[in-house]
């Protein structure tokens, strides 16, 4: 009782600003909405609207370029950024705290940051043609606004990289390197040492990293719309194209897109850590 009491109140928090909105959400999304001029309760017209619509199908594979691709080359990356500084060498107390700067720095400052660096008229395509290698800012490569969504992979990347190698060093900060140079005076070589010891270890680590950084990129909106194309994009810029539609009949369709975007991530989420338990218990029984 005593700890039911305790979590009382952040429970009621969250349900307050989780459980509540999306309730609202999906009760709207199944057509009450008065406040639109909808009240059609109970009907399915709005999710028949998204799934049949060919926009949604474009834009649930651009959702998971965008989510899947960062989330794989920042979880590569600062796990081996954080393997490669977990012993001290010289210069590694600066690299480091470079490294945990950007952490701090909100998305919208890291895209101000890209654009100035990448945009046509940006800072490198203005050296490369100084020093003569294009003929103008505008042959440099289209890496704002395209299909490929570059400019929206280097945002995340400025970010996730550097969220990964935090939480993962926390990991490592333990006594991992004590097992480490237990294992090496055995006998063991770096590699298995590294393989076999500290890598077990830091798999949790591992895995709340790249959940939180799949989480956020998948429902987030605010990178795509400012540095994707304009078609085609994801799932959330299409949900809030449709909120802010001059129409306000369209908003249920959008609360229709927040439900289904809710649903998919935590329908990944809830597989990638299945699948994580299962190779858990299969390391424990071996």
């Amino acid at each position: 009782m005593a700890i039911v009491l305790g979590l009382a109140p952040v429970t009621a928090v969250l349900s307050l600003l989780f459980i509540g909105p999306l309730l609202v959400a999906l009760a709207q999304s199944l057509g009450h909405a008065p406040i639109y001029g909808v009240e059609e309760f109970p009907t399915l017209r709005y999710y028949a609207r998204v799934f049949g619509s060919s926009r949604f199908r474009i834009a649930l594979l651009y959702t998971l370029y965008y989510a899947v691709v960062p989330t794989i080359v920042s979880t590569v990356a600062g796990v081996a950024l954080a393997l490669a500084l977990r012993h001290p060498i010289r210069g590694s107390r600066v690299l480091i705290a470079v490294l945990r700067l950007p952490v701090v720095v909100p998305y919208l400052v890291g895209a101000a940051v890209v654009v100035a660096l990448f945009a046509n008229g940006g800072l490198i395509a203005r050296v490369l043609f100084a020093l003569g290698a294009i003929g103008s800012t505008g042959d440099f490569p289209r890496v704002l606004f395209s299909a490929g969504g570059w400019g929206v992979m280097l945002v995340y990347l400025f970010k996730q990289i550097r969220f990964t190698f935090i939480v993962v060093s926390a990991a490592l900060a333990g006594d991992g390197a004590q097992y480490e140079e237990v294992a090496r005076s055995l006998g063991a070589t770096p590699v298995r040492a590294l393989w076999h010891v500290v890598l077990p270890r830091v798999v949790p680590a591992i895995v709340t990293a790249s959940l939180l950084v799949f989480a956020f990129n998948f429902q987030t909106y605010e990178i795509p719309y400012l540095l994707g194309a304009t078609f085609p994009n994801t799932l959330p810029v299409e949900a809030m194209r449709r909120f802010n539609a001059a129409d306000l009949s369209r908003r249920p369709e959008a609360m229709a897109y927040l439900m289904v975007i809710t649903a998919i991530s935590g329908v990944v989420l809830a597989a990638y850590l299945q699948v994580y338990r299962r190779w858990e218990r299969g390391r424990r029984r071996s």
